[in-house]
């Protein structure tokens, strides 16, 4: 055998002659070699062929392998037919092993010599390998290590019966598995999961952040004022970014040697620690064994991964190979809607929990998510439009019109078919309500009178996700969102003897969530306030970015100035004192 090139083509030739000519020896054999481990692509392909027709309890012969795989190279056939069959196929299987290990260990001591440390772990690995295969053998039924081997490796039941299925978030991260988030480029991926971590460890789900970064860099943090985290959480918070790769993998590897009980471990993005090829499965399976190990040891792991650009009618999930899905317990996409400034999670894998379709509006000042109804979320500004035209046109109609009058004016406004009969089903019982008529049993539709048309048109759910200081004694009465119109809200006033009304006059209403008042730090807005019977007259200037609103007596009407992305003119009346008020503007993700 020609040792320097760690391969015999004959050896090869032998081992699938010997199965040609006995068929159960693939049994055997099949434990210790993989299609890999053949040098020629040839003979991997009869290989492989051999263990598909095993798998389909076919014949394992020429006349089949013949049928079912007609790329089998004929000339290849004969040469292996023309081969003498082995009696010992164990002992050609090892070296055929041997050869194969030897092979993987050259190119991966090549990456390590030219500096790359993560391949240490999978040379070792390999060594190990290779020093098992002379213990290599096969196990009878009645051998003793049969049952010794399992016995090690069996489950547990009092084990398995007493984990705890616990979700950090709702419906979205599972403690202890493994989540992918596969996102465009810019469509907000990492600014979630900061957010996501961050919110975490204020609710004091999880102890300790990783959250290693190969994408960004200082300066992009700075922009999105994520170092304040730092400062917040103090070494409970650990952010890497702008390291090399030995120094990511000596991270890494310290990692894995720990106890993560309770961590969260944040990848972005997976691609920066692949070394090789993210369409291989030979290539990624290294580094999802990696995740697997962390989230053996007790963490809790997120990576983040991209989407390819869609073609024609198609569009993947995730780019790149299999395994990345595989290795997965529990898997998004994730969609940005601009009209809205929504997040939308859409799982495409779930083995752990109960995830459904989520949707969060993201938070710049203090980096926190608020949970969005769905429907608004998705909403765009072509859809808002529909809706203000259909509502128009019941206002207008005389008789209660059918579905085909709904569709129909909406189609004479230039809008697309399908797009309208959408606007139209999905808002049924929350803007308009229909009946059955008694010709032909048709929908009638009417506008639904018991509250503000407008109002009805978004559902946005509060998530109270900072549990600091939270806003107490306080009730929304009627958050009314339109689309240039001024919004009104009925306050107590401070004596309870009567009520009085404070209006918010704002160019673009945006989603009105209240939140907690200790928010953190600030950007500035500018406020006007006029003189009320209570009060003096305040212009409160633009904050400073370090202005803290602690222990603040908060308003409603302050709630929803401090969750607007808009510029107010605010009428304050005697419900409580004025401070100041943020101004959020969604960052470009």
């Amino acid at each position: 055998m020609n040792q320097q090139q760690n391969y015999n083509t004959n050896i090869e030739k032998s081992i699938l002659s010997s199965i040609l000519f006995e068929p159960k020896t693939l049994q055997d054999i099949s434990n210790i070699l993989n299609v890999e481990d053949f040098y020629l692509p040839a003979h991997q392909l009869i290989y492989n062929a051999m263990l598909t027709l095993n798998k389909q309890d076919l014949p394992i012969d020429e006349e089949f392998l013949k049928k079912k795989f007609p790329k089998i190279d004929e000339c290849v056939m004969l040469d292996i037919l023309a081969a003498n069959p082995i009696s010992n196929i164990l002992a050609y299987a090892k070296e055929l092993k041997t050869d194969a290990i030897n092979r993987q260990m050259a190119i991966v001591g090549s990456k390590v010599v030219h500096g790359d440390l993560a391949a240490i772990d999978e040379l070792i690995n390999l060594k190990d390998r290779l020093n098992t295969i002379d213990g290599i053998k096969q196990l009878k039924r009645d051998d003793k290590t049969f049952n010794s081997i399992f016995d090690k490796f069996d489950i547990n039941f009092e084990e398995i019966e007493n984990i705890k299925f616990e979700y950090l978030m709702d419906n979205f991260l599972v403690k202890n598995e493994i989540t992918m988030i596969s996102a465009r480029p810019g469509t907000g991926k990492s600014l979630l999961s900061v957010a996501a971590a961050n919110m975490m460890l204020i609710q004091k789900n999880i102890e300790q952040v990783f959250y290693i970064d190969g994408d960004n860099s200082k300066s992009t943090l700075r922009d999105r004022n994520i170092h304040h985290l730092k400062k917040q959480h103090g070494n409970k918070f650990r952010y890497f970014v702008g390291l090399s790769k030995n120094e990511l993998w000596q991270i890494i590897h310290t990692l894995k040697k720990m106890d993560l009980t309770n961590f969260l471990i944040v990848f972005d993005s997976i691609k920066n620690f692949i070394a090789g090829d993210r369409d291989k499965n030979k290539d990624v399976s290294p580094v999802m064994e990696i995740l697997r190990t962390l989230r053996n040891n007790g963490a809790t792991v997120l990576f983040l991964h991209h989407q390819n650009k869609k073609q024609k009618d198609f569009e993947s999930d995730y780019a790149g190979s299999s395994a990345f899905e595989e290795d997965t317990s529990n898997a998004f996409t994730l969609k940005r809607n601009d009209d809205k400034n929504s997040l939308i999670l859409k799982p495409f894998k779930a083995r752990a929990g109960d995830l459904h379709e989520i949707a969060f509006s993201y938070n710049a000042h203090n980096h926190t998510l608020s949970k969005l109804d769905l429907g608004y979320a998705k909403q765009t500004k072509e859809m808002d439009e529909m809706i203000e035209e259909t509502v128009e046109f019941l206002k207008s109609s005389r008789n209660k019109p059918m579905w085909s009058e709904l569709s129909k004016n909406l189609t004479d406004l230039g809008y697309d078919k399908e797009k309208a009969a959408k606007v139209i089903k999905n808002n049924e019982g929350k803007l308009w309500k229909f009946e059955r008529g008694d010709r032909n049993n048709q929908k009638l539709y009417s506008l639904i009178e018991t509250t503000s048309t407008k109002s009805k048109a978004v559902e946005t759910i509060y998530e109270d996700i900072t549990n600091t200081a939270p806003i107490s004694q306080i009730t929304p009465r009627s958050l009314f969102l339109g689309t240039s119109e001024s919004l009104e809200m009925d306050t107590n006033s401070s004596d309870n003897s009567d009520k009085s009304k404070d209006t918010l006059y704002s160019d673009n209403i945006a989603p009105i969530t209240p939140r907690t008042s200790n928010i953190g730090l600030y950007e500035g807005l500018d406020i006007i306030s006029d003189k009320s019977d209570n009060s003096e007259n305040r212009n409160v200037l633009v904050a400073s970015q370090n202005f803290p609103r602690e222990n603040s007596g908060v308003t409603v009407t302050q709630s929803i100035l401090a969750n607007s992305g808009w510029k107010f003119s605010l009428k304050q009346n005697d419900t409580g004192p004025i401070s100041a008020f943020e101004k959020i503007q969604m960052p470009i993700l």
